[in-house]
């Protein structure tokens, strides 16, 4: 499996567009805006470093992203601020539109990893992977 070398901001931005334009042409989105509801996963017999521990205590708390929505730049720098480590996989999933407004849900691993380890490296756009709802 090949595995991507660099990380930094604009890559991670660009991977989560190419992942959000990946669920809007399956379902046919029309994306004027877009806000993302972000949700720590916690992994059971999966080891978090002291990064993580931040990352899970302070950035990912239920206190600071909770049911908030945040828009594409928030989210950049939330899941990058500790760039070139981000989490190590990234489930993205659409929510709903409203007024224009395309809502998705970030279900993301506390596990912030460099580069060489992050997963879903096959969709083109690593941590990134697009869960369609059947």
């Amino acid at each position: 499996m090949k595995k991507i070398g660099k990380m930094n901001k604009e890559i991670f931005r660009a991977h989560l567009l190419m992942a959000v334009e990946e669920i809007r042409q399956e379902i046919n989105l029309d994306i004027k805006q877009m806000e993302f509801q972000i949700v720590a996963i916690h992994e059971p017999g999966k080891p978090l470093l002291a990064r993580d521990e931040q990352m899970r205590l302070w950035a990912l708390s239920e206190k600071n992203v909770g049911s908030r929505l945040l828009s594409l730049e928030e989210t950049v720098l939330l899941l990058t601020s500790k760039v070139p480590f981000v989490p190590i996989w990234v489930n993205i999933s659409y929510i709903e539109s409203k007024a224009g407004t395309a809502m998705f849900k970030l279900e993301t691993s506390l596990r912030f990893r460099k580069p060489s380890l992050l997963r879903n490296v096959e969709t083109g756009h690593p941590p990134f992977k697009t869960i369609m709802k059947r």
